[in-house]
């Protein structure tokens, strides 16, 4: 029981990280897919704007600035093929924190593992800088490649 207490205790706070990206100037749009216990604690947040399941993800993701993402799963793989720039905070511990970590390593992400590292790699992709446009060029290049040449590269 003191391994999931520990757990749960790593884990990212939703609530806390919308009030510091609102207070930074950003509308954080929380995912929670059919998790209505988390839907039902953002609802009474201000500072947030919480989004059950998605149909059409790659709408929402063309309407974002970043992706900010704790597990390094499948909406952060959307995210790059769509373009939007991806920052790891606060993984989930296990697989998450790996992914989050690895993608980082590659350069596909930012790690951000504390909320002013977060406002400050939010800022540097701000439109128009060059390190947004390195960003969005990796994570699009890992589409336009043969799936078997990116195995390899590995």
């Amino acid at each position: 029981m003191l391994r999931a207490a520990r757990a749960w205790a790593a884990a990212p706070r939703p609530p806390a990280t919308a009030r510091l990206l609102a207070a930074g100037g950003y509308l954080p749009v929380v995912l929670c897919g059919r998790n209505e216990r988390l839907l039902a604690q953002l609802a009474r947040e201000p500072a947030a704007l919480p989004l059950g399941w998605v149909d059409d993800m790659p709408g929402l993701l063309a309407a974002c600035y970043a992706l900010v993402d704790n597990a390094a799963g499948q909406t952060a793989v959307q995210a790059l093929a769509t373009g939007l720039p991806v920052i790891g905070h606060r993984p989930l511990p296990g697989h998450g924190a790996d992914g989050v970590r690895r993608m980082a390593d590659l350069g596909l992400s930012e790690l951000a593992p504390t909320g002013p590292a977060l406002l400050a790699a939010l800022a540097r992709l701000r439109e128009d800088t060059a390190q947004r446009r390195i960003r969005v060029a990796r994570g699009r290049a890992l589409f336009r490649r043969d799936a078997l040449d990116c195995v390899t590269d590995l």
